[in-house]
């Protein structure tokens, strides 16, 4: 029991004063710029936010907007039903359209001898489920990927090169995702270009993946990656790796919209084969520029813009000899979508 004249308890009179005087400040300088979007304009809303992550993260708390941390500092992207696909609750869903939508563009590519490939990025989850929080477990029934990989063999539809196996075997030399990001560090984007180069090989025998010894290892000064930048938590940072060519042989030309046509690459005097590429973000992690190597164009469009370049115009225009899909588990109920506009034609 302390007094009232106590210096503890004039410290507590202090402390609480000082918050009530902080939050009456930050009040009056949120309402200045006016309280129609008073929310938005918080006066030193990121500051704020750091802080209260930084408490929360002090404390013990593993939930945040965005994330959440699982074991040995390992992060977890919640956004996009990401969890919601791990715990196989999705389905496969719009079957008949899926595959009224394959057919079309199968039989469009294959009058014009243009070899598809359909690659599925694996959820960080599916290749390191063991660094989730036991509270989070998967429902004893078949993934979504399982689902479209068993649909697509009875139907006769263009494979889907499954990425899970080469993955999670590579794991165990070195780690193939990033512990704070939801992508595949540039270790793990090697293993699904070779992947997929040795897949193409049956039907381009002059394409061969190159190997780890061909390349250098850049590693970044630690940066804040993405979950940790939608917890707000920039005190959290992790080094970019990737690899690169010892020697540099690639022309690259970025047009400069990232949600569209963003990068344009070319090996001179070359006669290998042209690839037209279609991709998300696992595709700008890496991917894109280690596939460059083995063609000689490249071109490569953003999902967002499926509907504008995935046509037969537009496939006649770049008069690819190889088109890959790159899309990512958590978004594989958006393939319907994506291909929908082709059939419409």
């Amino acid at each position: 029991m302390f007094k009232i004249s106590s210096p503890r308890y004039r410290y507590t009179q202090f402390f609480v004063l000082f918050i009530l005087c902080f939050l009456i400040y930050v009040m009056a300088q949120s309402i200045g710029p006016g309280i129609t979007n008073f929310q938005d304009n918080i006066y030193k809303k990121d500051f704020l936010m750091e802080k209260a992550t930084l408490f929360r993260y002090k404390i013990g708390d593993r939930i945040f907007p965005g994330g959440v941390i699982g074991k040995d500092g390992w992060m977890e992207y919640t956004d996009d039903g990401n969890l919601d696909d791990f715990q196989n609750v999705k389905n496969l869903e719009n079957k008949k359209k899926l595959r009224k939508e394959l057919v079309a563009l199968n039989e469009f590519l294959n009058s014009q001898g243009i070899t598809l490939l359909i690659v599925v990025a694996p959820n960080k989850a599916t290749i390191y489920p063991d660094k989730l929080s036991g509270q989070i477990k998967s429902l004893p029934a078949e993934s979504v990927l399982d689902k479209l990989i068993a649909f697509s063999k009875e139907n006769n539809l263009p494979a889907i090169l499954d990425l899970r196996p080469a993955l999670r075997n590579a794991r165990h030399d070195q780690d193939v995702y990033y512990k704070t990001n939801t992508h595949w560090n540039g270790y793990g984007a090697f293993v699904a270009y070779t992947t997929i180069i040795n897949a193409l090989g049956n039907s381009h025998s002059e394409i061969k993946p190159y190997k780890s010894a061909d390349m250098n290892l850049v590693t970044t000064v630690p940066g804040v990656q993405d979950i940790p930048g939608l917890m707000h938590a920039s005190f959290i940072t992790e080094p970019y790796i990737y690899l690169e060519p010892k020697t540099p042989f690639i022309q690259t030309l970025h047009p400069g919209d990232s949600y569209g046509y963003n990068r344009y690459s070319w090996i001179p005097n070359s006669n290998l084969p042209t690839l037209l590429m279609f991709h998300d973000s696992f595709g700008l992690t890496y991917l894109n520029g280690y596939l460059s190597m083995n063609f000689r164009e490249s071109h490569f469009i953003h999902n967002y813009s499926y509907s504008v370049y995935l046509t037969r115009e537009s496939i006649r225009q770049f008069k690819p000899d190889v088109i890959i899909i790159e899309i990512v588990e958590r978004n594989l109920g958006k393939l319907v979508t994506y291909l929908s506009n082709f059939d419409q034609e």
